[in-house]
């Protein structure tokens, strides 16, 4: 089974819980879902836009085989999302969101990290890196 970035931007997108808590945070529907394989324009890239979500893949090819023959893949994928800094409770439940819809896709976080957006100061910027398990809810 190979995965792409854009799988996991289908699994994101399609999750009507995570586009409305995302609408109901900023207070407001973009034009656009604010989920982007990559980083967005930088004129999106503001803080009355947050919070967004990029998908990135992680490099590496790990695999398991068997008959010289891939039967599992492993890829991984950095999901980083921006969040208002005085939102700290919904960014815990946004990453609590994206978590699980990982984890139905049998996806598993093995890094977290928070911090101050360098950029965009009254930002924080959530990351989770996620890698294929095979465990399928």
């Amino acid at each position: 089974m190979t995965i792409s970035e854009y799988d996991v931007h289908k699994f994101l997108d399609s999750n009507e819980k995570l586009v409305q808590f995302m609408d109901k945070i900023r207070n407001r529907e973009l034009e656009t879902t604010p989920i982007f394989v990559g980083t967005p324009k930088n004129e999106f890239i503001t803080d009355k836009n947050a919070p967004w979500i990029r998908i990135t893949t992680i490099p590496g090819d790990d695999a398991d085989y068997a008959d010289d023959e891939r039967v599992i893949e492993y890829p991984r994928f950095q999901i980083d999302f921006w969040i208002d800094k005085t939102k700290s409770k919904q960014s815990l439940e946004m990453e609590s969101i994206i978590y699980k819809i990982m984890r139905s896709f049998g996806f598993e976080r093995y890094y977290k990290s928070r911090v101050t957006d360098s950029d965009i100061n009254t930002l924080l910027m959530i990351q989770g890196n996620f890698e294929f398990q095979g465990l399928i809810d």
